[in-house]
C-alpha cells in the first residue's frame, strides 16, 4: 500500500476541465453518463446550468483516453460570484458596515489552497457536475457520513445559482504547485 500511495502521490496533477463562461451552449444529448454535443455551434441558452462535455468525444468515449479532458460551460459571471462565495462566504460591505454572507468560507475546512486537510477532501479542480451534486445532496440531507453534519449548515442557504457559481470557481482553479 505504501508503494502504491507513493506512486499515485508522485503523479503530477494536471487540469482536467476547462471552464468557459458563456450565455449559449451547444445543444446536447445524454448518452450513458455524459452530455455529448449534437452540434458545435452554441445556440441554446445556458439558463443557470452547467453543461460539461468531452473536449474530444472519440477520445473520451471510444478510446477511453485518460488524458482527454472536458469543457464545462457555465453562466457568465459565475466564476467571480463563486470566488466571492468561496473566499468570503458571500460577505459584503454596505455603507461601511459588514453584511454577513449566507455561507462560510470553504478554506476554513478545506484548507488555504482548497486541496484538502487531513480527512477533509480537496475541492479545487474537481468536476463542476460532481461538486454541484455533492452540495445539493448535503443540502437535501441525502449525503450521509460524519462530515455531512458539518456541511449542512454551510449549504442550507445556497441557491441553485450559488452552487453553480461555487462549482465554476472551484473548477477554474489552477493546479497546485508541487
Amino acid at each position: 500500500m505504501n508503494a502504491a500511495a507513493e506512486y499515485f502521490a508522485g503523479i503530477k496533477w494536471t487540469p482536467w476541465i476547462r471552464v468557459i463562461e458563456t450565455d449559449l451552449v451547444p445543444k446536447t444529448r445524454i448518452e450513458g453518463n455524459l452530455f455529448l454535443p449534437i452540434e458545435q455551434a452554441r445556440t441554446e441558452a445556458i439558463a443557470g446550468r452547467i453543461i460539461e462535455v468531452p473536449e474530444d468525444e472519440e477520445q473520451s468515449e471510444a478510446l477511453r483516453n485518460p488524458h482527454s479532458g472536458f469543457v464545462a460551460y457555465v453562466p457568465v459571471g459565475s466564476i467571480k460570484k463563486g470566488e466571492n462565495l468561496v473566499t468570503t462566504g458571500g460577505m459584503s460591505v454596505v455603507n461601511q458596515k459588514i453584511v454577513n454572507g449566507h455561507t462560510v468560507t470553504c478554506s476554513a475546512c478545506h484548507g488555504p489552497n482548497l486541496m484538502g486537510v487531513a480527512d477533509v477532501p480537496g475541492i479545487a479542480g474537481r468536476s463542476p457536475s460532481y461538486l454541484v451534486r455533492q452540495l445539493y445532496d448535503f443540502q437535501q440531507g441525502t449525503r450521509k457520513g460524519a462530515t455531512a453534519v458539518l456541511m449542512q449548515p454551510t449549504v442550507v442557504n445556497l441557491t441553485g445559482d450559488d452552487m453553480v457559481a461555487i462549482a465554476a470557481y472551484l473548477t477554474s482553479l489552477p493546479a497546485p504547485a508541487r
